[in-house]
């Protein structure tokens, strides 16, 4: 772990505890993506960690479970990779995970972790652990990232470490906080892709008509995002038990796609000079590039298009 990207995400959590829930009250939602947005503009190592402990505090709401009074840092790791089995089991004493967990991003620092794992009989199911429980092992040799380097997401081996669970896995995934959350997520890319735009803005000289071209077509595709953030939020604080799923899948996408153009255009307008001697530049544009892949491209597309096709929603100006 970056020991400065470290430090930042412990510093923001000492001034911000948690966030409005979104859809808790009105603006809650924007106040919510904005307090993203500006600490991924910051560092977006930091603010990986940061959204993941924010995020679990508003699951344990929307399921309303108590947080354990220890609890300091909290990570969500619900990727699931067929290759590595996390199995919730009963014991004497309760039960117990028992199998490994890929994708487990700050697992070195975090005190309690909200996961997806699956039962004896293969179903699955949504529990909470202590970190700080016997029978953890983290293993990093596989994470071999540059983007994204500051925050280490190893592979974390479970034996018989106790475990509570928080019921099936759909309490987690059919939330129209899942989807909320995901876009909030967006709101990190956004931040990060805005202060890439921002460092052309301010280089920008009277005699480079490509360059301001290239800094036209960012802004446009920011003001587009950024309107999409604006109505989407209110849509949220409108409506907050709907989850609002083709509204945030298509802002998911559309600010995947602007990332990687910022990122593009930004390379052709100033040339390679801030990726080789601007290293909170270079590092900032590896990092976006690496999370925006939680964005599954086509799949995520094709959900989306499938979606779309229903009567319900509207395609017309």
């Amino acid at each position: 772990m970056s020991g400065a990207s470290t430090d930042l995400f412990l510093r923001t959590l000492q001034t911000t505890a948690c966030l409005p829930a979104p859809g808790a009250a009105a603006g809650a939602t924007l106040q919510r993506w904005r307090a993203l947005a500006a600490l991924a503009a910051q560092d977006l190592a930091a603010c990986k960690l940061a959204e993941a402990h924010w995020d679990a505090l508003t699951i344990l709401q929307d399921l309303g479970v108590q947080p354990p009074p220890q609890a300091r840092i909290w990570s969500v790791w619900a990727a699931e990779n067929p290759w590595a089995r996390l199995q919730l089991q009963s014991a004497a004493q309760g039960l117990e995970l028992v199998g490994s967990k890929s994708w487990c991003s700050g697992a070195q620092i975090t005190t309690h972790a909200l996961l997806t794992c699956e039962d004896a009989e293969h179903g699955p199911r949504f529990a909470m652990v202590d970190m700080g429980a016997p029978g953890i092992a983290i293993d990093s040799q596989g994470w071999q990232a540059l983007g994204m380097r500051h925050v280490q997401t190893p592979q974390v081996h479970f034996a018989h470490t106790p475990a509570i669970s928080l019921g099936a896995r759909s309490v987690y995934l059919q939330r129209p906080g899942f989807w909320h959350g995901g876009a909030g997520i967006a709101a990190c890319w956004y931040g990060a892709a805005c202060e890439i735009a921002q460092l052309l803005r301010t280089r920008l000289h009277a005699d480079q008509p490509h360059a301001a071209a290239h800094l036209g077509a960012m802004f446009t595709q920011l003001r587009a995002a950024r309107a999409m953030f604006h109505q989407l939020a209110q849509r949220i604080d409108a409506a907050p038990g709907q989850p609002w799923v083709e509204e945030v899948q298509a802002l998911r996408a559309f600010v995947r796609g602007l990332a990687s153009d910022i990122i593009e255009r930004s390379a052709r307008a100033m040339g390679p000079g801030p990726l080789c001697t601007d290293a909170q530049h270079a590092q900032r544009c590896a990092d976006l590039a690496v999370w925006c892949t939680q964005q599954h491209a086509e799949k995520d597309d094709a959900d989306l298009g499938r979606l779309s096709q229903a009567p319900a929603v509207a395609w017309e100006l």
